[in-house]
């Protein structure tokens, strides 16, 4: 019996949390709009045609309409936003936000969420370089906008993967292992890859684990490590430029990551995520796709994006930030006060509910209110609320 079980990967969101997510949700689509992007919202169930040329389609929930169709709850939010710019021939360029639920299926060993509240958004059609500016200033312009602490964005390039994986003639398989020594940073089994794999780039791979952080720093460890004129040198360029546009207090908040690999497949150019101390993995991620509209049958079109895993930002907010003594007063009546506590209803203050006094303490205190109002023998009273602190 499971009519009160979740599947793995779903949670249910109770008060502070639920309000919490709620609130931020709002905040940040407000913060973006501020900033001159349009909102749009996509139905969470497409066509599974839509996601056809995703990899690891296993990760994707499936099932049949009732006319026999194929369907997906959408897994990522920007080939739906494609699907739209194409179907309804919006004129370009536009900068769009969105914010909803994303799925996919993780094995439960893992412990991931299958189900998470992105907010993000798509610069489509503009200049490539000024779209990525814009959207890692953005980006900057969010975080900082929402406190979130001691964060910085690492920049890669899609690119780099694509070329090694073409240099040494990989096939599915073997790219898909190189890809996994490569997220999980393995140095001593990527040495061996080489060795199976030896070419002019052996010492260049064995050293990717190594290559993140200070941009300058890695970029010119990289160059050495790289035969001369390689292709992949264009790419280290194009960082390396792209970092020197920003002003010094951005490029103090940028690193570069050289082993970073898409989370999404059609990625093509300039990628980003952003970390922070609290946070166990990268909460944002982002970059160049300028060939994904050509899923859609449209021309190649230059569009840059970001998307943002709310539950995760919420958490560390609420550690440093929500987890603070609510700014509140519960006020405790009887029930022939009401006319004379009625006016004192605000933003700041509530009505309790419960029928004695000790019972509204109790429930101050494990709420976080800072104070208690109530009457007295006539006389109003205000009493602090205790902490354990």
């Amino acid at each position: 019996m499971r009519k009160k079980q979740l599947p793995a990967g779903v949670q249910d969101k109770l008060f502070r949390r639920a309000n919490g997510v709620y609130q931020l949700e709002a905040q940040m689509n407000e913060l973006l709009r501020v900033r001159g992007f349009q909102r749009i919202e996509t139905p969470t169930i497409e066509f599974a045609e839509v996601f056809e040329d995703e990899q690891n389609q296993d990760s994707l929930y499936r099932f049949f309409d009732h006319q026999g169709r194929m369907l997906t709850l959408r897994p990522d939010m920007t080939l739906p936003v494609g699907r739209v710019v194409a179907s309804t021939k919006i004129d370009l360029p536009l900068k769009l936000l969105y914010s909803g639920k994303v799925f996919r299926y993780h094995d439960e060993m893992k412990g991931l969420q299958n189900e998470i509240t992105q907010v993000g958004i798509e610069i489509i059609g503009f200049p490539s370089a000024k779209a990525e500016i814009e959207a890692i200033l953005t980006a900057e312009y969010v975080l900082r906008k929402l406190e979130v602490p001691n964060f910085h964005l690492e920049l890669g390039h899609a690119s780099i993967f694509k070329k090694i994986i073409d240099e040494l003639s990989l096939g599915e398989q073997k790219a898909e292992e190189l890809k996994g020594l490569l997220l999980s940073k393995n140095i001593t089994e990527l040495f061996a890859f080489t060795q199976e794999f030896p070419s002019d780039l052996s010492k260049f791979i064995a050293e990717i684990p190594l290559l993140f952080g200070d941009v300058k720093n890695v970029i010119d460890k990289a160059k050495h490590l790289l035969p001369e004129n390689h292709p992949i040198m264009e790419d280290l360029y194009e960082i390396e430029q792209l970092f020197l546009l920003f002003p010094s207090k951005t490029q103090e908040i940028l690193r570069v990551d050289l082993g970073m690999i898409g989370v999404m497949d059609y990625y093509t150019g300039i990628m980003f995520a952003g970390f922070s101390e609290g946070i166990p993995e990268n909460f944002l991620n982002g970059g160049r796709y300028d060939y994904l509209f050509k899923r859609f049958e449209m021309s190649s079109t230059t569009s840059v994006g970001w998307a943002m895993n709310l539950e995760l930002v919420f958490d560390l907010l609420y550690k440093t930030q929500n987890n603070q003594r609510k700014n509140k007063i519960l006020v405790h009546f009887e029930t022939e006060e009401i006319a004379q506590v009625t006016d004192l209803v605000n933003a700041e203050t509530e009505l309790s509910l419960f029928a004695n006094l000790s019972e509204t303490l109790d429930y101050a205190k494990k709420w976080g209110y800072r104070e208690v109002w109530y009457f007295k023998n006539g006389e109003f009273n205000k009493q602090e609320v205790e902490t354990d602190e």
